[in-house]
């Protein structure tokens, strides 16, 4: 079966009533987003993202969830103890509150997060996506890094390790990757940051869901702005993006406002014709999971007659996507150039897709900035927003444990895709300094330095 075959049986390609009918369908080729198309599964963050970090950590250990059942596992754990019959209920009470709260488990070890359920609701199906992605996108091949992390240490309260020893067994599960890996810049700082934070288990379990979820934040966002540059996207740079901070105030001509998350929300409106593209012209390539660069640089491996071969198919399902979805044909020109043949396909696409599915497929981006990085302000609409905790953990990261001077502190932020104004960097000067977090030599920037966090 050749290539334009594989596509169209993966579309559904068929004649009804002497017109041909496809269904757009994704993720066969190409998996580069956890978006969800379907309102009821994309993930709200309700509970925030520890439902997303449980299942995070059930993909490390390769185990799937069995529920705590709750009245069940204190009774396990107070038959483990020597007490009286008359001490028993109060043994109880100590454990369930210890263990337990609002009937949540309280995370005070990290192996308690392998047995955080996912929510209740069909949001369960977007939080596993996440997770997956977070698992095969940033971490990659690296889950050894948590080995030392997970264990059980000697100085552990002995109440911690009562229910630590008694936890039930997990039933093995395989893990299979799914997801493209994120922008290598950005792989590459979430593997040396996470190595870092691992290092520092109290401060880590401190920002552990804001780690995850803004690394998660950063890769989506980065990768929609640049998808939405064809192959003149910069695959070794963040591309610019600007936030204010909570306690500050700000107006129309901040760039934070003309260069934050409107920019990102725009391209990311964009996205889901992109991902249709991608998952089609992966078929032609008979490839998997390449972006458009990634396309560009197997073209150019190809002699003259199999990139001909190619342009002929592109040009070939361009015609006959436009003949079912749009219907207009006459706009379809045989492109000479790979560029602008993908060009040609995804306006195509563009105008195949309802603008009803582009806007449920962009809200997975809202909806993790809405519970974490985005702020309402006014008239101006959402900016992307740094709070003083926030700003604490980047600074961590970004210091980790040797000062740095001031410049290079700001640079450190910028690789992590935070850009700050020059008034938003006095905002901050100003708070590192109330920290005592500012060495200075002189008043001049290039002799002060921020001091590690940690």
């Amino acid at each position: 079966m050749n290539t334009l075959e594989n596509l169209r049986k993966s579309l559904n390609v068929k004649v009804e009533n002497g017109k041909k009918t496809l269904k757009h369908n994704i993720n066969k080729k190409v998996n580069i987003f956890p978006f969800q198309t379907r309102n009821p599964e994309r993930a709200k963050f309700k509970n925030g993202f520890s439902p997303v970090i449980g299942q995070f950590f059930r993909n490390i250990e390769g185990v799937k969830l069995t529920v705590l059942e709750k009245e069940e596992f204190v009774k396990v754990l107070t038959n483990q103890v020597n007490c009286s019959d008359e001490d028993r209920p109060h043994l109880v009470r100590i454990i369930t509150s210890y263990l337990f709260q609002a009937d949540t488990l309280r995370i005070f070890h990290p192996s308690i997060y392998k047995y955080i359920e996912l929510s209740s609701s069909k949001e369960a199906t977007g939080e596993k996506e996440i997770a997956q992605y977070i698992y095969d996108a940033l971490l990659g091949g690296e889950a050894t890094l948590f080995e030392e992390f997970l264990l059980q240490r000697k100085s552990e309260h002995v109440l911690s390790r009562l229910i630590i020893d008694n936890l039930p067994k997990l039933e093995h599960a395989k893990i299979e990757n799914k997801y493209a890996p994120t922008l290598p810049f950005i792989r590459k700082l979430f593997l040396k940051d996470l190595q870092f934070l691992l290092t520092n288990r109290e401060f880590f379990m401190q920002y552990i869901n804001l780690f995850f979820a803004y690394y998660y934040f950063y890769s989506i966002t980065q990768m929609v702005l640049k998808i939405n540059q064809f192959e003149k996207m910069d695959p070794y740079n963040p591309t610019p993006i600007y936030y204010n901070l909570d306690w500050e105030r700000t107006s129309r001509n901040r760039p934070a406002v003309t260069h934050g998350y409107k920019h990102i929300f725009t391209n990311a409106r964009k996205v889901l014709t992109h991902v249709n593209t991608l998952e089609h012209l992966n078929f032609i390539f008979d490839t998997e999971n390449k972006h458009y660069i990634e396309l560009v640089e197997e073209f150019n491996r190809l002699n003259p007659l199999e990139q001909q071969k190619i342009l002929d198919a592109i040009y070939t399902w361009t015609k006959e996507y436009t003949e079912i979805k749009v219907g207009n044909m006459d706009e379809i020109e045989r492109k000479p150039q790979l560029e602008e043949a993908m060009r040609q396909l995804q306006q195509q696409i563009a105008k195949g897709l309802s603008q009803e599915t582009l806007y449920r497929y962009a809200l997975a981006v809202n909806e993790i900035g809405k519970a974490y990085f985005l702020k309402t302000r006014g008239s101006l609409g959402n900016t992307l927003n740094v709070t003083q905790d926030f700003l604490i953990l980047l600074t961590a990261i970004s210091v980790k444990d040797t000062k740095i001077p001031l410049n290079q502190y700001f640079k450190e932020l910028e690789n992590r895709g935070v850009f700050f104004d020059r008034y938003s960097q006095e905002e901050i000067i100003e708070l590192l300094n109330k920290l005592n977090l500012i060495e200075k030599k002189s008043d001049s920037g290039d002799a002060q330095y921020v001091k590690p966090i940690l």
